[in-house]
């Protein structure tokens, strides 16, 4: 996240506005596609937690058959993915996108390299699933790390050292993900497939494939309405006008760093547990959540103008304040919501949630349409607040966390975070701004200590 912050000036001056929007584009196309893995690595973490500790099918053969059939799978779905990033991408640049035809033309000169990137953000998925799955954090985190820096770093160095031209940015941006598929891959061996003989099982193919088919479906239509906002920005507006909105976006999205990371431990403890205990931590943990984000993001939705504008300086698009303050608000909401999806997921319901995603999809293109025609960048934000908020009163509800308890728990969080909002569009000045932040940020922290879960606050006790 610190390198998202400082970086954006100097890519700013070593590439431009235009460049930037494109290569946001290209980085979002690497990130759409990497998580489309046909539903596979999110498979091999719910099957590797679910084998654990079982004795007829958690034994070190059965894991890593399940992973080798995961990994091979992956070579012949993967070339099916890169011809789906190509098409896809060709018909975008060289149509809808707004650009000039100097720079379209290097767009599409360069997209075999995007498409070439799409097998190798797959496997990656599926070696980062398996060590999830055996809940090696600290491995996977310092690959995530590493490589989420390499790819902010590696085309700005190339840009500087050798040339701004988009297939030298997109070929470092491949590069840096080629680093964290080494490291995990060594880890896999490791913790798995060390001893082991290659082995490719049918059945073990077809549990994974059987779950990973509606996964497949969230990970496309997920993302998808996640990235829709600027390639429908794009496409109306043009390459400024994405950077314009870039720029807040990807720095609000850093934020959920922390609710992840919780809720990434979380999954293969609700594919493990017994339904009743599992049910009760989704609960627990989904106002906890809400609960420890809310501060954090109160903070940044208040002090986003001054924020942006030291940062930024006089690149800054004005339109981006209010960007920025209005996506933090719907990072916030997909935060809480996504402890009842992964326990969704993790309890073998991938079915739902990808119906959920499939429906979704229009209803959100059209709020796209509708509010970004009238209210310009911040209406595309709100678009993407108002999804998540239904995001979350929908999955609350199928996992059966939707009471009175969980609402009063969350209730203070969502009313101070609105407050937050209106205070950032309403106060001008800084230090102004600046004591917003505190009260409400302040008032957040109190009323999450005081409602906090039982169960949760006698874990926190027992920390060193």
């Amino acid at each position: 996240m610190v390198l998202s912050i400082v970086t954006v000036p100097f890519y700013i001056t070593a590439i431009g506005s235009e460049r930037y929007g494109v290569l946001a584009i290209a980085w979002l196309v690497l990130g759409y596609f990497g998580a489309a893995d046909f539903g596979i690595g999110r498979a091999i973490t719910q099957r590797i937690s679910a084998m654990r500790g079982k004795e007829q099918s958690g034994t070190p053969a059965m894991m890593a058959s399940a992973v080798w059939s995961a990994l091979i799978s992956m070579l012949g779905l993967g070339a099916v993915g890169a011809l789906l990033v190509y098409g896809s991408t060709l018909w975008y640049f060289s149509g809808p996108f707004e650009v000039g035809d100097g720079l379209r033309s290097e767009i599409i000169a360069s997209l075999w390299l995007l498409a070439v990137c799409n097998p190798a953000m797959a496997i990656s998925g599926v070696l980062s699933g398996a060590l999830v799955g055996l809940e090696r954090f600290r491995l996977v985190s310092f690959v995530h790390v590493v490589s989420s820096s390499a790819l902010i770093l590696f085309p700005l160095m190339a840009a500087w050292v050798f040339s701004a031209e988009v297939s030298i940015l997109i070929l470092a941006s491949l590069c840096a993900r080629l680093i964290g598929v080494i490291v995990l891959a060594g880890g896999v061996w490791h913790a798995i497939l060390r001893g082991q003989a290659v082995a490719f099982s049918r059945a073990e193919f077809s549990r994974l494939a059987n779950f990973g088919a509606w996964i497949m479906v969230t990970a496309l239509a997920g993302p998808l309405m996640i990235y829709l906002d600027r390639l429908v920005i794009g496409a109306l507006q043009g390459a400024v006008a994405v950077a314009a909105y870039t720029i807040p976006f990807q720095v609000a999205s850093r934020t959920l760093m922390l609710p992840l990371s919780v809720i990434q431990a979380l999954f293969p403890r609700f594919a493990a547990d017994e339904s009743d205990v599992s049910r009760e931590r989704c609960r627990d943990y989904t106002a906890f959540v809400g609960q420890i984000f809310a501060p954090f993001s109160i903070g940044l939705i208040c002090l986003s103008a001054p924020l942006l504008a030291i940062w930024l300086g006089d690149t800054l698009d004005q339109r981006s304040v209010l960007v920025g303050q209005i996506v933090l608000a719907g990072f916030w909401v997909n935060a809480v919501a996504s402890v009842p999806f992964a326990y969704i997921q993790a309890r073998g319901n991938s079915r739902f949630t990808g119906l959920m995603h499939l429906a979704e999809l229009p209803l959100y293109l059209v709020l796209l349409f509708v509010l970004g025609s009238s209210f310009g960048l911040a209406g595309y934000a709100a678009a993407f607040a108002i999804r998540c908020a239904l995001d979350g009163v929908v999955l609350t509800h199928k996992a059966g966390m939707a009471n009175r308890t969980l609402g009063l728990r969350l209730l203070a969080p969502t009313a101070l975070v609105m407050a937050a909002v209106a205070a950032g569009y309403v106060i001008s000045d800084w230090l102004q701004l600046f004591g917003a932040a505190v009260m409400l940020a302040g008032l957040a922290t109190i009323c999450g200590v005081a409602a906090m879960p039982d169960s949760i606050r006698a874990r926190l006790r027992q920390l060193p």
